[in-house]
């Protein structure tokens, strides 16, 4: 379950590099492939996340701990990789207001 979510975080992931001028844009295929993505990706993520957490309550306090430190270490990781590719380096870019940007 978590390398088919990887796929889609990839996925999206590539979609967000390639903007403003993603794959299909303006069609209703690849409208329906990003919402349908977004979905996917958050419930098997939150899914798991449940069932490790059921998993580990069995096991007592520490282990509901620990489970908590590690998901929280994670946004920690998922932020420190995001701030300097967005801010710093300007890997992503946003579309100008009422301008075609993707026509060559």
């Amino acid at each position: 379950m978590s390398v088919a979510g990887g796929v889609f975080a990839a996925y999206l992931l590539a979609l967000a590099a390639l903007s403003p001028c993603p794959p299909l844009l303006g069609n209703a295929v690849g409208m329906l492939l990003v919402v349908i993505s977004w979905i996917v990706f958050t419930g098997l993520f939150s899914y798991l996340k449940v069932v490790i957490g059921s998993l580990l309550h069995e096991a007592g306090h520490a282990a509901l701990l620990w489970c908590g430190v590690f998901i929280q270490a994670g946004s920690l990781i998922g932020a420190l990789i995001m701030f300097p590719l967005v801010s710093i380096y300007n890997v992503f870019q946003s579309a100008q207001d009422c301008m075609d940007n993707c026509s060559q």
